[in-house]
């Protein structure tokens, strides 16, 4: 048994390995070089047994060689990844349970039934270009691959880069992780070939749900073990936001990746008076990113206008114009492949590998000065606590029927919430439940004003006193936002009225 120690990255880029080669070479990083083709058939039963356990079966032909492989549950993290694995030669291209040790499978498994059970699902076939380099003292394996997934028909592509640890220390592998960022456009390989296999199996599209709460029944009391468990939890969902926008290439998966950042970067300032220079100097990396998106949130709205303003224009004459308008101001935010661009960066792909050490790193003084840690809910209260004080403070003096004083207070209902993202699931979920529910309806219906206050901008670019359409459309807009302020000064004073659930 070993236990695999890899990055994975997908590529974006050509001529990868020419610029491998020259990368290399550039460097004086000595290398053995060999290429090969690899079969490699997965198995499991029909009802996905395996699958359920995490176990990932296979056949791997090269040559004449057959080797049958299992590889039992792991853990992924940040694109690292972490899993027992069992090698056998074999001379027959079906797998046999038997001739893995015992120990490995679970007491209530019957490995017999799963072997009379077992079937083919899935192949994958490629072109393995290795370098065997040395760097640091370690030795690593760097494996450029490329071909395709089967299933039944259907057929995904395969475009990556493994870095597998051989010898030696695993910073060996950010280093090099480093050397490749500086010339390919890369990012976070997450799923492994057998995953995205069993997905084009099932016939199923990657599917995301965000889990923007923290929860950890391990971590007990200790301050320091959240901060880097929450880190590790918002890296792996940073990582599955940017595949999902890829993915499908939508707004709304962005303004989801953008939300992420934005949790994380809060996490920093949370932990500001007990984290190093080191760490701030990370929150700074997130906080320039976030200003980069900065424009996603001004596209949302406008979409959201523009969706809005098509169910009147057959009661407002001045819709068309209105939304020729609105196309305008669309057309000056970047396009996905601009998107795509920079979640392949060498700039975003050092942010993420920066947090996966910090969460790796044994030596705590590396992201926390050397100061007593205050208890976990002690620690926890004091930061819900000035976070909800900076809130009712900015809402209490709003006047009810003033729509910019409302917008104005948006980022510090955010941050308020994002507190709850890190902190909330410490106490009672009913009762937390109960708490935020009037908060994001406000937050809801800040979006909606702020949705109206773009209409009422875009007016004004086109405002004409003598036009009764424009009239007729200002009308429309300031009655909307009119009835809108009603709904948020009775949702304010609802959430005002709450007791804090943390203090129960």
């Amino acid at each position: 048994m070993i236990t695999e120690v890899e990055l994975k990255f997908l590529i974006l880029s050509e001529d990868v390995s020419e610029k491998i080669k020259q990368l290399l070479t550039h460097h004086n990083i000595s290398y053995q070089h060999n290429i090969r083709r690899l079969h490699n058939c997965y198995f499991d039963t029909a009802d996905l047994q395996l699958r359920a356990l995490d176990f990932g079966l296979r056949i791997r032909q090269y040559e004449t060689h057959l080797e049958q492989t299992i590889k039992t549950s792991g853990k992924v993290l940040g694109g690292l990844h972490q899993r027992p694995e069992y090698n056998i030669n074999v001379e027959h291209n079906f797998p046999d349970l038997s001739l893995f040790p015992s120990n490995i499978w679970p007491d209530n498994i019957n490995v017999e039934a799963i072997q009379r059970e077992l079937t083919s699902l899935f192949s994958t076939n490629f072109q393995r270009e290795t370098w065997l380099v040395e760097i640091e003292g370690s030795k690593v394996e760097m494996a450029f691959d490329q071909g395709e997934i089967l299933s039944d028909g259907r057929q995904e592509a395969i475009n990556e880069i493994e870095l597998e640890l051989v010898e030696g220390d695993v910073s060996a592998l950010y280093s090099l992780s480093t050397l490749l960022f500086s010339q390919l456009s890369l990012r976070a390989g997450i799923h492994s070939k057998a995953a995205r296999g069993y997905r084009l199996f099932a016939d199923k599209p990657f599917n995301y749900n965000a889990t923007l709460f923290f929860s950890d029944d391990y971590t007990q009391d200790n301050t320091q073990q959240w901060f880097i468990a929450a880190l590790s939890h918002y890296l792996q969902q940073l990582q599955l936001a940017t595949e999902n926008y890829l993915t499908n290439r939508k707004l709304s998966a962005l303004m989801q990746l953008v939300e992420i950042l934005s949790i994380i970067r809060h996490g920093f300032w949370l932990y500001d008076e007990i984290i190093t220079e080191h760490s701030k100097e990370i929150r700074r990396e997130l906080s320039h990113f976030i200003q980069l998106f900065a424009w996603v949130d001004s596209a949302i709205y406008l979409k959201e206008v523009m969706n809005k303003t098509g169910n009147y224009r057959k009661k407002l004459e001045y819709s068309q114009q209105l939304i020729e308008q609105l196309k305008l101001e669309k057309r000056r935010f970047p396009d996905a492949e601009m998107v795509s661009e920079l979640l392949h960066s060498e700039r975003f792909n050092q942010l993420q590998m920066r947090l996966l050490q910090l969460i790796l790193n044994d030596d705590p003084s590396k992201a926390f000065l050397l100061v007593e840690q205050p208890p976990l809910l002690l620690f926890a209260r004091e930061q819900m606590n000035k976070s909800l004080t900076e809130l009712h403070d900015a809402i209490e003096a709003i006047d009810p029927t003033d729509a910019e004083q409302f917008l104005a207070k948006r980022k510090v209902l955010h941050r308020c919430l994002l507190t709850g993202n890190w902190f909330g699931h410490l106490f009672d979920q009913q009762h937390r439940h109960q708490f935020r529910v009037p908060w994001l309806d406000m937050q809801q219906g800040l979006a909606e004003l702020q949705s109206l206050w773009i209409i009422k901008q875009q007016l004004e670019k086109l405002a004409d006193d003598n036009n009764e359409s424009v009239v007729k459309v200002i009308t429309w807009q300031q009655r909307k936002v009119e009835n809108l302020l009603v709904a948020l000064s009775h949702t304010k004073d609802a959430a005002l009225s709450l007791p804090a659930y943390w203090q129960n």
